[in-house]
């Protein structure tokens, strides 16, 4: 004996559906607390409601959080009187001295993301030092 599994369609108005949508892409809530908020069953039935209703530019969530380069770190301002060329020896130094700090934390950083990687998705990442 077969089982019939009957699923209920809710028929949600469409300002329901938008007041949703506006505080998904507010981004003050996730998107799983938004649904259980709203006991919205469905996880795809926001990205249907969008498209259903005109919105184009669906966000993409960022996985990760960006790298952070050197370059985009702020930059110090240096006096009109003063050119960069003529830095102190001591504000040298302790210039470098902050960027191996930044570099020995990056290091240290993708360190760790390795080790997880390797224990959480049993993936060898290493190379290991007897193989040629």
């Amino acid at each position: 004996m077969e089982k019939i599994i009957i699923k209920e369609h809710r028929h949600c108005p469409d300002s329901f559906k938008h007041s949703v949508i506006k505080e998904y892409l507010s981004g003050e809530i996730g998107y799983r607390a938004l649904l259980k908020k709203h006991d919205i069953k469905s996880s795809g039935s926001i990205a249907r409601w969008m498209r259903q209703l005109g919105y184009t530019k669906i966000p993409e969530k960022a996985r990760y959080l960006p790298l952070i380069t050197p370059a985009s770190l702020p930059v110090k301002k240096v006096n009109k009187d003063q050119s960069s060329d003529f830095l102190s020896q001591d504000q040298r130094i302790k210039e470098l001295e902050r960027l191996l700090e930044d570099e020995q934390l990056r290091s240290e950083a993708y360190r760790r993301m390795i080790e997880i990687a390797e224990k959480e998705l049993n993936i060898p990442i290493r190379k290991k030092s007897d193989t040629r």
